[in-house]
């Protein structure tokens, strides 16, 4: 996003009216539109097979159950979060629902309908994972939005490379350790300067890893995983990217400075091209088997270790499918204490999961004539069984978001066998029930944020600024908006999304 588009976003947040537009609870399931007459729903989101796919497929389905058409309008993701709020602001948004960035809720609230009581009280929401329903579903203590994908990011690496014995051997020899999926920072860092520019039987050059370094194209939640370690004290929660109690930003602190610092070095060890990656690239490529490992959303799984192919068998299985492990997101034995302004050494390596992006929600807005029939078609979307099958398509854009989806190894057997899914499975477990978990950064002016810590990362990456400098200079932007914002409210919302108590002047 551009410095442009920052600018629209403040503006419109600093416009927005200080009372909310709440609208009135609805339905919400397929027998309240059933045998309803008037015009189709009209649904807006990104224009990929990802989460669009899905709901254009849901969309058919709700037709053939209700006799109500489901169109789908599907605009480029740079345009989205702009489209939207353009026709929040002029009165003019031709939606009925919305399926959009959990980050964005906090921009988009006062525009929206409440998720009806029937859902929230019944499976639909009660299946929800907790990390994935109360930290992405509520919004000022009102349930705004119903999730539809979970996201955190987790390794995968080649089982083939990591047990081949030749290989084994030349890795205990050069790091007197033998070779198995990192826990920490510095062994993954090892592993990939290892395995970089070796090469493989059919002579191509392989990568250490693959992560997304491409502006707009995931860098951001890069370095916030690798950050996550680090800047999470056990004593301090919900400090990552403020002081939850004073909002001065921490994006500056020497924890981010080291991972931005690791992420740059890790560059080193990806493709020629690591600066143009995206976390379509990162994956695409790590099932075409060019890397070593990679760090990337639940994706990967599916799709590089999908015996048959994926879901409908559309594809071949990926060069790699039934090689294919899985490891938590690496971890640290020291974290930067910021009360103390000093690292700490802890006991034990201890890994941060982090919600990067958190996931995709859909909310319905409040100035719809077809509240109703909305959520009908949005419970539907994201019941139980129906995203039971999105989870197992690599090109839904849908990860694992639902307790089911978790507890039920039988659908994940059949797709990546017994030996895989166990190995997805349980990173996927470990991660949401680590001891402690980031969550993603989350409050009004969301978009404005990230845009001035991208704008720092384009100096740091092209090499005109340090780390250091780049991160300082981001944070000072944070800290303007911050104030722009209104400070007070600022910390309300982002203790709220930290999951902290409010705090008492």
């Amino acid at each position: 996003m551009t410095r442009l588009h920052g600018l629209f976003v403040i503006f419109v947040i600093i416009a927005l009216p200080s009372v909310a537009l709440w609208a009135t609870d609805a339905d919400g399931d397929d027998r309240s539109a059933r045998n309803r007459s008037g015009a189709s729903l009209q649904v807006i989101t990104r224009d990929t097979t990802a989460i669009g796919g899905p709901a254009e497929r849901h969309g058919r389905a709700f037709e053939s159950a209700t006799g109500i058409a489901v169109e789908v309008t599907r605009v480029p993701f740079a345009d989205l979060y702009e489209r939207i709020m353009l026709g929040f602001v002029t009165g003019d948004l031709p939606f009925d629902a919305l399926m959009i960035p959990s980050a964005w809720l906090p921009d988009f609230a006062p525009y929206l309908s409440p998720v009806p009581d029937r859902i929230i009280a019944g499976p639909i929401a009660g299946d929800i994972h907790p990390l994935y329903r109360d930290a992405l579903m509520r919004w000022d203590n009102r349930w705004m939005a119903l999730t539809i994908d979970g996201d955190l990011h987790m390794g995968a690496y080649r089982r083939d490379l990591f047990e081949d014995s030749p290989t084994r051997a030349a890795f205990a020899e050069e790091y007197g350790r033998p070779l198995q999926p990192p826990q920490t920072w510095s062994q993954y860092r090892d592993i990939a300067a290892f395995f970089s520019g070796r090469r493989q039987a059919d002579g191509s050059a392989l990568a250490g890893t693959l992560e997304a370094y491409a502006r707009d194209g995931q860098r951001i939640w890069t370095l916030f995983s690798h950050a996550a370690a680090y800047t999470n004290h056990p004593d301090h929660p919900g400090a990552m990217f403020f002081d939850p109690d004073t909002m001065v930003p921490a994006i500056d602190n020497p924890g981010w400075v080291r991972a931005l610092n690791e992420m740059l070095e890790l560059r080193r060890f990806g493709p020629a091209d690591a600066d143009r990656l995206d976390s379509e690239a990162v994956r695409t490529r790590f099932a075409a088997g060019q890397a070593a490992m990679n760090i990337d959303w639940a994706d990967t799984g599916v799709l590089a270790g999908a015996l048959g192919g994926g879901q409908d068998g559309a594809a071949g299985p990926s060069a790699i499918a039934g090689d294919v492990g899985f490891f938590v997101l690496p971890g640290s034995r020291e974290v930067w204490n910021p009360a103390g302004g000093a690292w700490e050494t802890l006991p034990a390596v201890r890994s941060v999961s982090f919600l990067a992006f958190g996931g995709w929600i859909a909310v319905v807005p409040a100035a719809s004539a077809e509240r109703e029939r909305a959520w009908a078609y949005v419970a539907r979307y994201a019941s139980p069984e129906h995203s039971a099958r999105d989870m197992l398509d690599g090109s839904s854009g849908i990860n694992p978001y639902r307790l089911s989806h978790l507890e039920d190894p039988a659908p994940w057997r059949g797709l990546l066998g017994e030996r895989q899914a166990e190995d997805y499975l349980h990173v996927l477990r470990a991660s949401l029930s680590a001891p402690q978990i980031a969550r993603d950064l989350r409050l009004p002016g969301y978009r404005a944020y990230i845009a001035a810590l991208e704008d720092q990362l384009d100096r740091v990456m092209t090499g005109s600024a340090t780390p250091e400098e780049g991160l300082r200079a981001a944070a000072a932007d944070w800290e303007a908006l911050t104030d722009r914002l209104g400070r007070n409210s600022q910390r309300r919302h982002y203790r709220e999304a930290m999951g902290l108590a409010e705090k008492c002047e």
